[in-house]
């Protein structure tokens, strides 16, 4: 696969092709209206035996997205200080760091938490949560999956702060702001990831 090749007049595939996980962006708001639409565009995913198991928090508060953000760098910390791996040095160095915010400053956070009883959460949320990320991108609007925050869903006294019940299970973690550059480069995609093509 080349970045060469020429980018199509489908408007699909172009907000696919141009889709970029944004972490600096503008301190505009963005209004109810348009982050109701994008969790519609979220429910518009496919999901095992269409049991639509997303259930959403949506964070505008920005001394809670703060609070957030200190309490998953306490967690993950907690957890990459048991790894052996080397290449969690680089990340835990950035973390550690006390101005850095693991939510990029962005005004929009929302939280995909599935229900208890989905067959396939886990996945199900996924393609809600890139349903949004495109959504986003066709509205200017730049988003990226923070995995970092992932430690939050094991946190109780959170939850029951963010109103989540306990039969519900934190699956993704998504920011959303104008970014402060519209046009990012996509990296180029080299890799041959076809392994076997049968006719």
């Amino acid at each position: 696969m080349s970045n060469d090749l020429k980018i199509p007049e489908n408007e699909v595939l172009k907000n696919i092709y141009s889709r970029r996980s944004i972490r600096d962006y503008l301190p505009d708001d963005i209004a109810d209206d348009v982050v109701r639409e994008l969790i519609r565009a979220a429910t518009y995913a496919p999901s095992a035996a269409n049991m639509q198991p997303w259930r959403f928090v949506v964070i505008k508060n920005r001394d809670l997205i703060a609070k957030l953000s200190g309490r998953s760098k306490e967690l993950w910390l907690e957890q990459a200080g048991r790894s052996t791996r080397p290449e969690m040095k680089s990340l835990v160095n950035m973390v550690s760091r006390p101005n850095f915010n693991i939510f990029f400053n962005a005004p929009l956070l929302i939280m995909i938490f599935s229900d208890f009883d989905a067959f396939s959460p886990q996945i199900d949320c996924a393609l809600a949560g890139e349903n949004m990320m495109l959504a986003a991108r066709s509205l200017g609007i730049g988003s990226c999956w923070i995995g970092l925050a992932s430690p939050l869903g094991q946190d109780p006294a959170i939850l029951a702060d963010l109103g989540v019940p306990d039969r519900c299970k934190l699956e993704g973690t998504l920011i959303f702001g104008y970014p402060t550059k519209l046009d990012h480069k996509a990296p180029r995609r080299d890799k041959e990831v076809v392994l076997k093509w049968i006719e």
